[in-house]
């Protein structure tokens, strides 16, 4: 069985993997040494079953899409090292994640201790130029990458803040991107978000697990929504705080040979505990989600989960090149198929506010008030994401419909054969048609006319005042 290995050893993508010294070879002279020790990793160890004969005089691109396995990679040495770096979650920059409006780039969090904070930037500054060159004429991943590039390197940035333009000359660094957030509302509630299991998300999550519990934790979500994976070891330590003993995965090899991923020396948390999940929940987001869920320590609530089973190891080859591959494939502690399944919700909720109101209302808090800005949304005064779903049109202000129905409670259906999307509560159903003023649907998503959703659901307060709305609304009344 496999016991957790040692965080000098803690490399993966996605799911599990270890850096692996290189498989023992027979080199032949006719053939490039990389080639030999990819058909001999890929031959030996793939999860298909594949044989060495059967990738003969094959060059590594046919062997390695001969597969088609999207999760088996061959990185060039540049692309090992990038590789390396997004596992520990670290890159080279000023030290502020930007977003985009319809105003421009903005910086929508500068990171304490970072360049961009010394030089005196502040979140919701718009980007207009960097080292000369205006953001109006590139994309924001050219913008991003004019930002990033060799520690100890400078690049001048130019920023807007209200009425006023401010050049900084900035020196590039290294910096390790927060992939915790922790955050606390009243009754007892706690929050975090994990947007990553790279290799400090696990002491990352301890830490302000702890913090939360000095404040007198109650019940807790934990967010895993759009998080791709990471590391296994780090959801395995995460689940340490809930689990004392057991299997965290079952794993499959081409043979068909389990080897289980354990946990041991864990605790428990006697608590009510709520896992945030969408459809890009991935990986090692699906492995934590998956384990609480059958321990019966957490309930999932959101979408089906990706589906991304498999588990991978990473194998440094010839000059410094790497070969990412498939080994087998993973299941539950109950042994549930995960691979292209993914973790079905206890709590099915599609959209990320009805989501996230879902989760406070199941954790207690029935009285919620949301504070909308233009870069950000507040939950009882407590921010989390960067917006509700929301836009105005033709003067008027729609929202998510499938958030205000959260707020008051409600269930939503949509209704082909009359084109409505049908709201119900307690007191009936009100059918909302697909019209000019009254309900738009864009990329499958409804939003209804808040002013008509308030006339329909009187127990829904809303203050428009143009870029700051107020939505109040307390579940069942």
């Amino acid at each position: 069985m496999k016991q957790p290995r040692m965080r000098t050893m803690k490399v993966t993508l996605a799911l599990a993997s270890a850096l692996m010294t290189v498989l023992p070879l027979n080199a032949l002279a006719q053939e490039d040494l990389q080639t030999q020790q990819v058909r001999e990793i890929i031959g030996k160890l793939h999860v298909s079953g594949v044989t060495e004969e059967a990738l003969a005089n094959q060059s590594i691109k046919q062997m390695v899409e001969g597969l088609k396995d999207p999760y088996t990679v061959f990185f060039s040495q540049e692309e090992y090292g990038q590789f390396s770096s997004s596992l520990e979650n670290n890159y080279v920059g000023m030290g502020a994640r930007i977003g985009i409006d319809d105003k421009g780039v903005y910086l929508s969090e500068v990171f304490a201790g970072s360049s961009a904070e010394s030089a005196g930037l502040q979140r919701d500054d718009y980007v207009r130029a960097v080292d000369g060159v205006p953001a109006s004429t590139t994309s924001i991943d050219e913008v991003r990458n004019k930002i990033v590039g060799v520690a100890g390197t400078k690049v001048k940035v130019t920023v807007q803040r209200g009425d006023k333009e401010l050049t900084v000359e900035i020196t590039r660094k290294g910096i390790n991107v927060p992939e915790v957030y922790s955050k606390s509302f009243t009754n007892g509630v706690g929050y975090i978000q994990i947007t990553d299991f790279s290799s400090d998300a696990d002491e990352d999550f301890g830490k302000q697990l702890t913090d939360l519990q000095a404040k007198g934790l109650k019940s807790l979500i934990i967010d895993v929504r759009n998080n791709p994976g990471g590391l296994v070891d780090t959801a395995q330590n995460i689940a340490k705080h809930f689990v004392k003993e057991g299997v965290l995965i079952h794993t499959r090899d081409r043979n068909g040979v389990d080897d289980p991923v354990l946990i041991t020396g864990g605790t428990e948390l006697s608590i009510p505990v709520y896992i945030l999940a969408n459809e890009y929940s991935a990986s090692a987001s699906e492995v934590l989600s998956g384990a609480l869920q059958d321990y019966n320590v957490a309930k999932v609530i959101g979408m089906q989960t990706y589906g991304k089973g498999s588990v991978q190891q990473l194998y440094q080859l010839d000059n410094n090149s790497a070969l990412k591959v498939t080994v087998e494939e993973y299941l539950t502690p109950n042994k549930r198929k995960v691979n292209k399944v993914g973790i079905t919700p206890d709590i099915k909720v599609d959209g990320a506010s009805a989501q996230l109101i879902t989760a406070l209302q199941t954790a207690g808090i029935t009285d919620i008030n949301v504070e909308i800005s233009k870069h950000s949304v507040t939950y009882n005064g407590v921010e989390i994401g960067s917006g509700f779903g929301n836009f105005r049109e033709n003067g008027k202000l729609y929202a998510s419909t499938r958030g205000l129905a959260a707020l008051i409670g409600a269930t939503i259906t949509w209704n082909e054969a009359t084109r409505t999307v049908d709201i119900s509560d307690s007191k009936g159903t009100h059918s909302i048609p697909v019209e000019a003023d009254k309900l738009i649907i864009e990329n499958g998503t409804s939003y209804v006319n808040v002013d008509l959703f308030d006339d329909y659901f009187p127990q829904l307060q809303v203050k428009d005042q143009g870029e700051n709305v107020s939505i109040h609304a307390v579940k069942g009344n």
